[in-house]
């Protein structure tokens, strides 16, 4: 994918349910079905989407998210955009040859409140007549980051009355879409996470399969957000978010300090438990700006004073290498513009901050800067 999705929408058209092989529906889900081909290509998409507020975004990302299931092993269908009013909110469905059928529903900040008993009928009845009546069946509902209700179904479905209807987060999609791909879920791993059996063996076994692979958490004060600390061969990844001076400008900043002098200085966020090593991969965030640029750790300066001014304000001295400065900033997904935020809650001065990421939010940057300097 070399174009935006905001560029694409421009070419096919207004999104709505209008039918025929040409409407602006169905020519942006055939550029979907062609051109993405892998979950990272989807992750992107859902990416963009999610930068930019709007029906047509919302739309997009609905089918994105559809997508993502094949990406899982399944057959997908896209759904409606608009419901009718009583309607369940289906956005798609996907199969797995009579193993299990899932009725989608994505739930953003412009999706009406969901009521689960129209979701659990439609489940319990199917959409087509023509469904075979003895696959399982079970609705999925998929929570973005602002979406505004999902405490109200989280306690909805404690009460247990709807045991049909599963909850889980964008990022979970995403990250076991990725897992997949990595070869460490089957799509039968899959299956026993959307529709366990009543036997919970196979669950112990995946877990205990999975458990060498899973990125630490690290310890954090309560009602803080849990920071996920992955370790993947080769290094660690991290987002450093940067709070400039007001009288400097981030162009200049990012030419001289990042790009020229290859050096960054800064301070592990709080509840961060360990230190950027020499090999790790970091991306730079400037706050008002987004992503600016992203390279390789060379070394650490264990004396900073004649590097940077004030050097005793930062814990680290990073020599970078590798340096890729992006020609158009990248703005982060929501939810890791909430991570910076955090981070920099601390004080007010200006400084450089550094977070752990996964090396999927990781790479959903860089290939989205890629994507940029293709235009």
């Amino acid at each position: 994918m070399n174009v935006t999705v905001n560029q694409v929408l421009t070419i096919v058209g207004r999104l709505d349910d209008s039918p025929g092989f040409d409407s602006a529906r169905e020519r942006f889900r055939r550029f979907l079905n062609e051109r993405v081909t892998d979950a990272q290509s989807a992750g992107v998409v859902i990416q963009q989407c999610q930068q930019i507020s709007g029906e047509q975004n919302h739309r997009a990302q609905q089918d994105a998210v559809v997508l993502t299931g094949r990406f899982l092993g399944f057959q997908t269908t896209f759904g409606r955009y608009q419901r009718d009013p009583g309607a369940a909110p289906v956005s798609g469905e996907w199969e797995s040859r009579r193993r299990l059928h899932v009725t989608l529903n994505v739930c953003t900040h412009q999706t009406a409140a969901i009521e689960l008993d129209t979701l659990a009928k439609v489940v319990r009845d199917g959409l087509n007549s023509h469904a075979p009546t003895d696959t399982p069946r079970v609705a999925l509902c998929v929570v973005t980051p602002l979406y505004p209700a999902k405490a109200r179904i989280e306690e909805m479905l404690r009460t247990r009355t709807h045991l049909d209807v599963r909850l889980i987060s964008l990022g979970g999609i995403l990250q076991m879409a990725d897992m997949v791909a990595a070869g460490r879920l089957t799509h039968d791993d899959v299956l026993q996470v959307l529709n366990p059996d009543v036997n919970l063996d196979s669950v112990v076994h995946l877990l205990d399969r999975s458990a060498t692979a899973a990125p630490r958490i690290s310890e954090h004060a309560a009602g803080d957000v849990a920071v996920p600390e992955a370790e993947p061969a080769g290094g660690s990844y991290w987002i450093v978010a940067i709070r400039l001076d007001p009288l400097t400008p981030p162009d200049q900043f990012v030419a001289s300090v990042i790009a020229k002098r290859r050096i960054l200085a800064i301070n592990p966020a709080p509840h961060v438990q360990r230190s950027i090593q020499p090999g790790d991969l970091i991306c730079a965030c400037i706050t008002g700006e987004g992503f600016v640029a992203h390279a390789q750790v060379a070394g650490v300066i264990t004396d900073g004073s004649p590097v940077v001014r004030d050097s005793e304000r930062f814990k680290q001295m990073l020599r970078l290498t590798d340096v890729t400065v992006y020609g158009t900033s990248v703005i982060p997904a929501p939810e890791l513009v909430r991570r910076v935020d955090l981070s920099l809650t601390e004080g007010v001065a200006p400084g450089a901050v550094a977070i752990p990421v996964s090396r999927r939010e990781f790479e959903l940057v860089t290939r989205s800067a890629a994507l940029a300097e293709s235009r």
